[in-house]
């Protein structure tokens, strides 16, 4: 099946979203259209399409006949605004439609395989940098500014205790503002702590926003719990 989209660099981890494309190949077979309709459409648009970003493009030899004869084509490149921009303006067949919602679909599927990737690439990096340190060079940092090291504690801190702040505050009578929720962990907490914390730092590092770092957080100890909990009752 050929793919709706492409990506030029050999490690997918080292890309960014702006490296995705389609090409006007793609779009004509995948639309019913003719190669020539296509590319003279985006001759037609080139000045909208270069606002939104430079076009690229290769020139690749085409085919004709049995003999394998043909000519040099340019073959323009379409990244994700451009191409769901474009598309539409084609003849609005069924076929067009089915391919737009694919399309976008499709480059949704490769920035959330690029994020993994890179989450990957950034939980083998040697260990040494703190959560604090990590927080600190996020890109979304500014948002809450240092308003943020206090969110990410407590939502690992009450991942994995499964009590709210107030309640492991309550676990100590003598609760003073210098202690910290970390005081307040057992052993055990303090372990799962640190391996959430590995992977906090990793997505932080990857620029991926609070909310997938939050959900993925959340899910580990639900799955660590439920694999758990199978265990016990196995036993």
């Amino acid at each position: 099946m050929t793919p709706l989209v492409l990506f030029d660099s050999l490690d997918l981890s080292k890309a960014s979203n702006e490296d995705f494309y389609t090409t006007t190949e793609i779009i004509a077979e995948q639309t019913g259209n003719s190669y020539k309709v296509v590319s003279d459409r985006v001759r037609q648009y080139r000045t909208k399409l270069e606002a939104i970003s430079p076009l690229q493009w290769h020139f690749k030899k085409a085919v004709v006949g049995h003999n394998g004869g043909g000519q040099m084509r340019k073959v323009y490149h379409l990244n994700k605004q451009q191409a769901l921009s474009f598309v539409p303006l084609l003849e609005n067949t069924e076929q067009v439609v089915n391919f737009t919602f694919a399309l976008a679909e499709e480059f949704v599927n490769m920035e959330k395989e690029l994020q993994s990737r890179k989450i990957a690439r950034a939980v083998e990096k040697p260990k040494g940098v703190t959560l604090h340190q990590a927080i600190s060079e996020w890109v979304h940092f500014p948002r809450h500014s240092n308003t943020w090291h206090t969110i990410f504690r407590s939502l690992l801190a009450t991942t994995v205790t499964g009590l709210t702040k107030k309640q492991i505050q309550a676990r100590d009578t003598d609760w003073r503002k210098e202690k910290t929720l970390l005081d307040l962990l057992d052993s055990e907490e303090m372990e799962r702590y640190k391996m959430l914390e590995g992977i906090a730092i990793a997505m932080i590092e990857a620029g991926s926003d609070y909310a997938p770092i939050k959900t993925a957080i959340k899910a580990t100890m639900t799955t660590k719990k439920a694999h758990a909990d199978s265990l016990a009752t196995d036993a």
